[in-house]
């Protein structure tokens, strides 16, 4: 099952799931991108229940535990590698590029300039391409977790560019230009059949308001927007020793924060694994709490949660800061995850 997550992730960059906290199919996790799902036991669940399952983690926008009546889901984000995509390469994406890549972006650089996109002008790119845009698909393949930074030197670029945009999954899509440059691109793409909400989705004039004028003011409330929208939402942060553990084919149990209340050192979606021999990777806040977490770890063998007090004197765990939290323990098998719907 965790396998499969991370395999998924690292090809498209963002991957939903979710799977139920109580009930007849507590245990039932679902995969929204390849559509499966896995169940633990080798048990099949009702048609029903998949169906909720499917509906709550399409409509969820972060990470986080999600109520529908009595029946509890707990819908995880994950996403890792962001891809920001740069598509013109004028004076502004060159400082966009630099900030992009001290963020710990993967960095493309487009233009169908060839002299606009060589290594001298772009050398913290990981790729640089020459090519006409209205070439974008097939030049740049679709990515769930890619920013698009439009900043061609004229309205046919930005046309071509959002054309291409639109009809792809993408996790940010800004472009820049005057009020008539984006009127005229926006005219065009609603006269093209594109729907009013698919328009209103791009951010035009592109970045936060902060009175910018050089090229690299621009690109700083480019990229502080970017920030901004990628920080928005809550999201499972792919702990590469946890996945390192899982690709090994470890066998233990997977540790998650579902729910916080109050100060904790780590947040909702945070992981810590454990084998079966007691060790650890991955963190839920250490201390005592990750301590007695991993200590019950060893004796699940069955999906379930318990809530660990973080307070001073709460259940004896001894931290200094106040709160509680939610976790999630999921065995894992090696090779035992079926997948199945009754």
């Amino acid at each position: 099952m965790y396998q499969k997550i991370y395999d998924v992730v690292e090809k498209r960059g963002r991957v939903k799931t979710g799977i139920f906290l109580n009930g007849e199919e507590t245990g039932l996790k679902y995969l929204a991108e390849e559509d499966c799902f896995f169940y633990p036991d080798g048990k099949k669940a009702k048609e029903t229940a998949g169906e909720l399952l499917k509906k709550t983690v399409a409509d969820a926008v972060e990470t986080g535990v999600v109520k529908v009546g009595n029946q509890e889901i707990f819908v995880e984000t994950y996403e890792k590698n962001p891809r920001l995509v740069i598509l013109g390469g004028g004076h502004v994406s060159i400082p966009v590029a630099e900030i992009g890549k001290l963020l710990g972006f993967h960095i493309t650089v487009m233009d169908d300039r060839e002299d606009f996109v060589t290594k001298e002008r772009f050398p913290q790119a990981d790729e640089r391409i020459t090519g006409d845009f209205e070439t974008l698909p097939e030049k740049i393949p679709p990515y769930e977790n890619a920013w698009y930074v439009v900043v061609t030197r004229g309205h046919l670029g930005d046309s071509a560019c959002a054309r291409a945009i639109l009809k792809r999954p993408f996790a940010y899509f800004g472009m820049i230009g005057s009020k008539t440059k984006v009127r005229i691109t926006r005219e065009k793409l609603l006269a093209e059949g594109f729907t009013e909400d698919q328009v209103n989705s791009i951010h035009a004039p592109i970045g936060l308001p902060i009175g910018g004028q050089m090229p690299a003011e621009i690109a700083v409330s480019i990229m502080a927007e970017i920030v901004q929208e990628k920080n928005r939402h809550f999201r499972t942060y792919c702990d590469e020793e946890v996945e390192a553990a899982i690709r090994l084919g470890a066998a233990g149990t997977m540790v998650t924060i579902i729910e916080k209340k109050g100060s904790s050192p780590r947040g909702t979606g945070s992981k810590m694994f454990v084998f079966r021999d007691g060790r650890t990777v991955g963190s839920i806040g250490g201390g005592k709490v990750e301590f007695e977490a991993g200590k019950y770890a060893s004796q699940v063998q069955a999906v379930e949660t318990r809530i660990y007090e973080l307070g001073q004197g709460k259940g004896d765990l001894g931290m200094i800061c106040g709160g509680t939290v939610r976790v999630l323990f999921e065995p894992v098998n090696a090779g035992k995850n079926m997948p199945g719907l009754a």
